[in-house]
């Protein structure tokens, strides 16, 4: 049986100065990174982001809990980087311009509460369309 690795601070401090910071692929769990950088202190963690170049990917903050969880989560993404957002699927309406749209709304005779922000009246023409049925979606 294998013996489980404790991580805690004495064990953190000790692997920092003979080893140096954990490179990449040297822990294929990400709960066990986290166990190592929850041990390390701020100047550690700058250190590190140093080291690795990440330094200037570290948004500042006012709050020095969030700065550091931002600090921590640069040095995981590096050794588990964040799997590719899935692709948004392209609106069903996005072949229409606004234009298109609003002389479908007068040629159907459809009434459309007219606003400034081009972007909510085209939801609303789309909304006002979709009962007539003059579309080929969904």
């Amino acid at each position: 049986m294998a013996k489980k690795l404790k991580v805690n601070k004495d064990y953190v401090q000790n692997y920092i100065a003979e080893v140096g910071y954990p490179e990449v692929g040297t822990y294929d769990d990400p709960a066990m990174l986290k166990k190592f950088y929850k041990h390390c202190d701020a100047e550690q963690l700058a250190e590190w982001l140093a080291l690795e170049g990440l330094s200037e990917n570290v948004k500042p903050t006012d709050s020095e809990q969030i700065y550091r969880m931002r600090q921590c989560m640069e040095i995981l993404y590096l050794h588990f980087p964040k799997a590719p957002a899935k692709k948004k699927k392209e609106s069903p309406y996005a072949i229409y311009t606004l234009e298109n749209l609003l002389d479908m709304c007068l040629e159907a005779d459809v009434e459309l509460d007219v606003c400034d922000d081009e972007k909510i009246l085209r939801m609303r023409a789309i909304m006002a369309l979709k009962p007539t049925g003059v579309f080929d979606v969904e």
